[in-house]
């Protein structure tokens, strides 16, 4: 499977898809690179042109054209040469923001040229994102800018995957190179939402078990988990560029929201990363003050929600996990998303008392255990060598409701 992958400043595509490109050399196989932005700067400094990274999107909008025609001309003529049995991923953004305008970073006649197989999206947390841009263009970009940025950036690549009929993936930077390498390289591998009560875990045993399910379930799908895109936590392996520039702060960021970290894990709308993501600033400030926004919390909340519904829009199956008697009206929206969409729900009821019916009406079937989840799987023929009954690779499937288990 080929490849156009785009993923906003900050969203860390580029170290994303090197380590998917390590991934596979690990494994056997050979995935070939190109990085748009990359031989751009390349060609320039070929040619003698004083092109700098955080000068770019001041260029006179012509020469920035030729620059990236000339970056796309010489990617199409080595993907061109390349054996079939070689695929190949292009990185670039979909779009640029800068100066508060929207600038197209993807050329229609090249994507007509190139023919990608899928399109895929890296994102991660805003918090994260914003942590990641420390060079000084970025010192005043506000919060609700990149939010804004962040859904723009989705939009334009599933707007452009749409137009060629080919599927679109938004992939959290959390879930790991293993995702879309084998989204490239196990195309018969089903993919699956996993759903559950992110806000009613409570207790290590529990994201325990979780953890132990979620990796049992990658063994049969590809999983896609809402948990890896985390708004309300931060980076600790990246350098952090909040405005203020101060060392003690940055330490401070990360340390206060050290514990909202990781896939899984609950995120709170108060301490540290509220505030950082009111994202006030003093008047002392060298850029001047700016009042806290809290439009920022309203826009992260329409967010996950949009989001979520776009991993189940795009995975075939979805599976939920529910160890609690409490209902969750995430999960039950999730359900039903699924199932008007002619998707397949399976859900695990951990709880001994029965679930409700306002639970089992969206399940295709549901079962008491892990144990008979993952029986019902290998049966059935759901699975990374089998696939899953009716489909054809990574296309949805629409599925059958039956009675419960």
């Amino acid at each position: 499977m080929n490849v156009l992958c785009t993923g906003m400043s900050g969203s860390g595509r580029t170290s994303y898809v090197n380590a998917v490109r390590r991934h596979a050399e690990a494994h056997g196989r050979r995935l070939h690179v190109f990085d748009v932005r990359e031989i751009m700067f390349h060609l320039a400094h070929e040619r003698g042109d004083d092109l700098q990274e955080e000068t770019v999107l001041d260029v006179f909008p012509t020469a920035l054209g030729a620059y990236r025609a000339a970056a796309m001309e010489r990617i199409l003529a080595a993907v061109r040469d390349l054996p079939a049995d070689e695929p190949w991923l292009i990185v670039t953004h979909a779009t640029f923001s800068w100066n508060y305008s929207v600038v197209p970073g993807l050329d229609v006649y090249y994507l007509t040229q190139l023919q990608p197989d899928a399109y895929v999206t890296i994102t991660d947390g805003i918090l994260a994102i914003r942590q990641r841009l420390t060079e000084e263009r970025w010192r005043t970009v506000t919060i609700n800018n990149l939010l804004w940025w962040r859904d723009v950036e989705r939009s334009a690549t599933e707007m452009m995957a749409a137009w060629q009929r080919k599927p679109h993936f938004l992939i959290g930077r959390k879930q790991g190179p293993d995702t879309l390498f084998r989204l490239m390289f196990e195309p018969r591998t089903p993919t699956a939402y996993l759903s559950y009560p992110m806000t009613h875990f409570e207790g290590a045993d529990l994201f325990t078990k979780l953890e132990n399910f979620r990796q049992e379930l990658r063994e049969h799908v590809v999983v896609f988990d809402p948990a890896a895109v985390d708004d309300y936590s931060m980076d600790r392996d990246a350098a952090i560029g909040f405005s203020d520039g101060s060392a003690t702060a940055r330490s401070a960021a990360a340390d206060a929201t050290e514990s909202l970290q990781g896939v899984g894990g609950t995120s709170h709308k108060t301490g540290r990363a509220r505030d950082l993501l009111l994202d006030a600033r003093e008047d002392g400030d060298a850029d001047g003050g700016r009042p806290v926004n809290p439009e920022n919390l309203t826009h992260v909340d329409g967010q996950i929600v949009d989001r979520d519904y776009k991993l189940i829009d795009q995975s075939q199956i979805v599976v939920v996990y529910y160890p609690t008697t409490t209902l969750s009206a995430g999960v039950i929206c999730e359900m039903k998303d699924a199932i008007h969409r002619g998707k397949r729900v399976y859900a695990v009821w951990l709880p001994s008392s029965p679930p409700s019916p306002f639970f089992t009406r969206y399940c295709t079937r549901w079962f008491r255990d892990e144990r008979h989840l993952f029986e019902y799987f290998r049966t059935n023929g759901i699975g990374t060598d089998t696939g899953l009954p009716g489909t054809q690779d990574v296309q949805s499937v629409i599925g059958d409701q039956s009675p419960a288990d």
